[in-house]
């Protein structure tokens, strides 16, 4: 039933076909420039595939569902971008993005917990290694040591909630046990202790600061986006089991985790002038909405409906952010005191970051607004009240430096100067990010519509 477009399977084939494109042509840059288009093309085939139907089928290590396939369209939308855009004197960042993809592609189908720690390590080696490699500056390896140390500790207590929750039920499936020993609790919660570094939830969210600011935009948005989401699907599968066999293990605890988070974030962001910094903490009060939205999944009986919320939250954040990042790669803009005067020199650039800063701000008619709007329903159809009044308190915040940004960008004049960068992909990529957060804030059924998928 395992076909050679089974999205694992594609990325390992693609993986080892640009290792050995670059074996003794490391050095030659029109090699990379090969590398980069066979990727590419490999991850825009595996995303068109999964626009097909794919009949559903499990193995006690794998299973294809259409969760499955949609998470792992999610995965391949995010890493598309980053080939195109990012820098390759060799194929080795090549390899390691497509490594990065194989380890998001294999937790999307994992039906075994240590299965899904080898989707995760995979994914999360690969972008140690590019966080290290982007950038020659001494903080980029600075922040990639610190990033590699962190995600060594949060695997090692994956591992130890492994063992304490086998210990406990004898069985690794992720399948939902009707009761299951005190234990299995206490180990489901220690392995979400891992997703929510990866996500940067709030109080593990120490390194992300500093990783995003060190790293390049284009793979910035990458890990905001792709590997964020990876993290949340982590969180979503290690959700079903705690529903199941102990329902207070993780919500009791996420309610204080997404109102902190958002709040630290937001607060945190407030005072930034450094602008991958600034849009860094933003990311980390979205953990805190997306949070929200998981919360309500785990209240509302883990319900496909739930997930929706979640999964277009995460779409449109992966569009609006992916173009929020993008805008600082094609303008060459660092500082806040830089976007002064910008639009005169730059007003179709200057446009496009405005509206991703809308839809980041949560408001209408982009994908944004709608994604916090379906998030936050769901969270009061859960009775989290006080969640909902937490999040709307902290979407105002947000605001605040969001049109700072803005008023910046359009109403004031100076600033120092930057070098626009021409490029026709990125022009390209603007207009899709564009295109998507107006689609999916304009259309309110895609949600509907994707509740039927994630459905089958």
């Amino acid at each position: 039933m395992i076909t050679a477009f089974y999205p694992p399977v594609l990325m390992a084939t693609s993986l080892v076909g640009v290792v050995a494109l670059g074996l003794g042509r490391s050095s030659e840059r029109r090699w990379a420039e090969v590398a980069r288009l066979v990727a590419a093309a490999s991850v825009a085939f595996g995303a068109g595939l999964l626009l097909r139907e794919w009949k559903p089928w499990s193995t006690e290590l794998v299973r294809w569902d259409a969760a499955a396939h949609a998470w792992a369209l999610l995965f391949f939308l995010g890493t598309f971008p980053l080939l195109l855009l990012m820098r390759a004197d060799s194929e080795l960042p090549i390899a390691l993005v497509l490594g990065a993809a194989l380890g998001m592609t294999i937790l999307a189908c994992a039906n075994h917990l240590f299965v899904l720690f080898l989707g995760l390590e995979v994914m999360s080696l690969a972008t140690y290694l590019l966080v290290a490699g982007r950038r020659r500056e001494k903080a980029a390896l600075e922040a990639a040591i610190k990033y590699f140390f962190s995600g060594a500790i949060a695997a090692a207590v994956y591992l130890f909630g492994l063992s304490i929750y086998y210990a406990g039920t004898g069985s690794m499936q992720l399948v939902a046990l009707n009761s299951a020993p005190v234990s299995a609790g206490l180990g489901v919660t220690l392995m979400a202790c891992a997703a929510l570094f990866k996500i940067g939830a709030v109080p593990m969210h120490f390194w992300l600061p500093d990783v995003y600011e060190a790293a390049s935009p284009e793979l910035v948005g990458f890990m905001s986006t792709a590997v964020k989401s990876a993290g949340v699907l982590l969180l979503l599968r290690l959700g079903v089991l705690s529903a199941a066999s102990h329902p207070d293990a993780l919500a009791s605890a996420l309610p204080w985790v997404a109102g902190a988070t958002m709040t630290v974030g937001n607060l945190l962001a407030l005072r930034q002038e450094r602008l991958q910094r600034l849009l860094a903490y933003s990311s980390v009060s979205h953990v805190g909405y997306i949070l929200a939205g998981v919360w309500a999944w785990l209240r509302l009986g883990t319900s496909m409906e739930g997930m929706a919320a979640v999964y277009f939250y995460l779409a449109a954040y992966l569009f609006m952010n992916t173009g929020a990042f993008l805008f600082l790669k094609l303008s060459g803009v660092t500082e806040v005191a830089q976007l002064r005067g910008l639009s005169s020199r730059a007003p179709a650039l200057s446009a496009f970051f405005v509206l991703m800063i809308l839809s980041l701000a949560a408001i209408p008619p982009t994908a944004g607004f709608l994604a916090k709007f379906y998030v936050l329903w769901d969270v009061l159809r859960a009775g989290g009240t006080v969640l909902a009044v937490a999040v709307a308190l902290n979407s105002v915040i947000g605001i605040a430096y969001y049109f700072r940004l803005i008023k910046a960008l359009l109403l004031e004049d100076g600033g120092g100067a930057a070098e626009i960068e021409e490029s026709v992909v990125g022009r390209w990529l603007a207009l899709a990010c564009s295109g998507a957060v107006l689609a999916l804030g304009l259309f309110p059924g895609a949600k509907a519509l994707l509740m039927g998928w994630l459905n089958g």
